[in-house]
């Protein structure tokens, strides 16, 4: 009788009768001044993020759109949560080794990202600030002394500048670090 119920279940689920497939469980974040709601996407790559004021109590961490919920995402945008400091949403986007960091002004309201450029995967986001490194110049023999080694093993190179977005005045400043980066 077991086998039979089995065989059934599998036979209705061939014909189209199961359930949908459901996409991941949403993982919220919050501080004072947010709250994030993400959700990897089931059947493409990156996720989808609501935000809405930070809960007060215990959160109940459902993928649901409510009024007056900002939603950041696209179906074919790779986005992937990084950090929420203050008002800023740190997010990367890549469907490979390298790709940009998206960061979003939550204040602003036109929801545009106020940081959408190329940088290393290194991304430190703290309370006050988001340290990272953007990715300004090729890499070649006279500015990169790991190019021939990067080279060596078919990856390509390129030079990064440290950038900290001060997240309590919204301005980001170059620290005068750089180094160089492989590529793939």
């Amino acid at each position: 009788m077991k086998a039979w119920g089995i065989l059934t279940i599998t036979a209705l689920a061939g014909l189209g009768f199961a359930a949908p497939a459901s996409a991941y469980d949403a993982q919220c974040f919050q501080n004072e001044h947010y709250l994030v709601i993400a959700q990897q996407r089931a059947e493409e790559v990156g996720s989808d993020f609501i935000i809405r004021p930070p809960a007060v109590g215990k959160i109940a961490c459902i993928f649901e759109t409510r009024d007056g919920d900002i939603r950041i995402g696209e179906h074919e945008d790779p986005l992937y949560f990084t950090g929420l400091s203050r008002n800023y949403l740190v997010l990367t986007r890549s469907t490979g080794p390298d790709g940009n960091l998206v960061i979003y002004d939550l204040d602003a309201g036109a929801f545009e990202p106020i940081v959408d450029l190329p940088a290393d995967d290194e991304v430190i986001v703290g309370d006050n600030a988001v340290t990272y490194w953007e990715r300004t110049a090729e890499g070649n023999e006279d500015n990169c002394p790991e190019f021939a080694e990067y080279s060596g093993y078919g990856f390509g190179a390129v030079i990064a500048e440290e950038r900290i977005l001060d997240t309590a005045t919204g301005q980001i400043s170059a620290t005068g670090q750089s180094h160089c980066s492989s590529t793939q």
